[in-house]
């Protein structure tokens, strides 16, 4: 069975409690940082991601998760495509937060929403995404193989860690 990711709109508030969950467990998972320090505050996660939904409704941003297959339809993954506030970028998108389950690594989670990301990206008139994750991460190695160029690497501030930075161009007829 082929998973495809869904665009999130007011319809699905009510999982926005499990996109914080699932914020939370690859955090606790990954020793990622994703945005926030340990100690983690689960208020503090959910207010979050209530703010992200509201960039949703003001069309600053757009949400795309996977739900599990099963009857349980647990969220398994969840990402963003944040659209460039300046007037110089407007076909530029920003990827953000890639978060797939760790109980559903390696099952097509990640692909289908980075498929789903780039497809609404073209949507909106995006021909250049960019994102960044934490160097040495498995989202590191994720990347390239879906046609994302490493950019370079900006070191680590004292206890914080070394991002990673990539760009793909959505015009050069590669899609997923």
């Amino acid at each position: 069975m082929e998973l495809q990711a869904t665009l999130y709109d007011s319809f699905h508030s009510d999982l926005l409690t499990q996109f914080a969950s699932l914020h939370i467990a690859c955090i606790n998972h990954d020793y990622t940082i994703a945005s926030f320090v340990t100690p983690l505050s689960d208020l503090k996660i959910h207010t979050w991601w209530q703010d992200r939904a509201n960039e949703v409704k003001s069309g600053s941003r757009d949400i795309l998760f996977v739900m599990a297959p099963d009857k349980s339809r647990d969220v398994t993954g969840v990402v963003m495509l944040r659209k460039s506030e300046a007037e110089t970028g407007p076909f530029r998108g920003m990827v953000e937060k890639l978060l797939v389950s760790p109980d559903w690594r390696r099952k097509g989670v990640g692909r289908a929403l980075m498929k789903g990301l780039e497809d609404v990206a073209r949507e909106r008139g995006k021909t250049l995404l960019m994102l960044d994750t934490e160097t040495g991460s498995l989202a590191e190695n994720f990347y390239p193989g879906l046609g994302y160029v490493k950019v370079g690497v900006i070191p680590k501030d004292r206890t914080l860690k070394s991002e990673t930075f990539f760009y793909k161009d959505l015009r050069s007829g590669n899609p997923l």
